[in-house]
């Protein structure tokens, strides 16, 4: 098995519980307390994504991770109304599928992807 692939996702957040609600609801993921000022989602696949307290969050140009959607059109739909902002709508990736980006409830950046 390849070493080279991302094994952990890390985001930031002031209010640990309303980010686990909202990724809970957007992707149903589940976290878990796993030490002070953490929660961690463990896919048992081949990754696993915590989130860290943080008092503030750096905003601006920061690196993007993309979570594989089924249908794009739907989760911006429940993104906005998890109150997510979209900065980039769906997208086309020509002979790839779409892509678009929101901003969680602490502004980071998470992007969508959707094969054709």
């Amino acid at each position: 098995m390849a070493s080279d692939f991302i094994a952990h996702v890390e985001i930031p957040s002031t209010n640990l519980d309303r980010s686990s609600e909202f990724y809970n609801k957007l992707f149903g993921w589940e976290f878990k307390p796993f030490g002070n000022g953490y929660l961690l989602h463990n896919t048992h696949k081949a990754f696993t994504i915590g989130l860290r307290k943080s008092e503030v969050i750096a905003n601006g140009d920061t690196t993007i991770f993309h979570v594989r959607v089924a249908d794009i059109n739907q989760l911006l739909a429940k993104a906005t109304s998890l109150g997510a902002n979209i900065t980039r709508g769906k997208t086309t990736i020509p002979a790839m599928g779409y892509y678009a980006l929101i901003k969680d409830l602490d502004g980071n950046t998470i992007g969508l992807y959707q094969n054709n």
